[in-house]
């Protein structure tokens, strides 16, 4: 007879499977975004494309109009890019890592053939992914998305339509393109999740909008 532990989440699925890691939560980075009324670009670096996987999301604490955020990859860095709105960003990068073992000296670890250990009960692991949004609908998704979650949620960077139009702010008439892209403003209590342009829209002509009609990415962060 074997004995050991089993152990299960609430649906009775294996906490762990053996030859899997978790995606657990390797950095959290808050970015404090300086406004100005000149509409330019903020923008960090968040770390190397080395091949590893990551998966990024972020949440804004301004609900601001132009308040859009994006990751970029610039020569071979995953950037950070925002709209100089006054706010501050949370953003939480998941990967595969090692774990340390926990820090109060008890716990659960488990550790892999290779003897790397790969989870523990104070690991952060990646959850409830939420899809948001209907592709089939052309007003519940893409930049024409906008919900409501109670709580504090996160997104994961994506673009949702562009806008192709005439800017007759400076004067002489231009054409000016604005992409859109997912934020989600928390305010303590709910978080809004929907989309804004990287530029103002402000004094504009002869809009054409096209939506990219995808769906958003969310997680609950309260446990990050």
């Amino acid at each position: 007879m074997a004995y050991g532990a089993m152990l299960t989440d609430q649906m009775g699925v294996p906490f762990y499977i053996d030859g899997t890691r978790p995606l657990t939560l390797i950095s959290r980075i808050t970015i404090n975004v300086p406004g100005d009324n000149n509409g330019t670009v903020y923008s960090q670096a968040l770390y190397n494309n080395d091949g590893a996987v990551r998966f990024t999301f972020m949440q804004s604490n301004n609900s601001s109009s132009i308040s859009a955020e994006w990751l970029q990859l610039d020569n071979n860095v995953w950037t950070f890019y925002s709209t100089r709105s006054t706010k501050t960003v949370t953003v939480f990068i998941f990967g595969y890592a090692n774990q340390p073992l926990p820090a109060s000296g008890w716990g659960i670890a488990i550790w892999d053939a290779n003897g790397n250990c790969i989870l523990t009960n104070e690991s952060k692991v990646l959850r409830e992914v939420t899809p948001l949004g209907n592709v089939t609908d052309d007003n519940s998704s893409g930049y024409k998305l906008s919900t409501t979650l109670s709580g504090s949620w996160a997104i994961a960077p994506n673009y949702t339509g562009i806008l192709n139009a005439v800017d007759n702010s400076t004067g002489q008439p231009r054409p000016v393109v604005l992409q859109f892209y997912a934020s989600a403003y928390n305010n303590g209590t709910s978080t809004l999740i929907n989309s804004h342009s990287h530029g103002s829209t402000a004094g504009i002509s002869n809009p054409t909008y096209t939506n990219a009609r995808n769906t958003i990415t969310a997680i609950n962060v309260a446990r990050y």
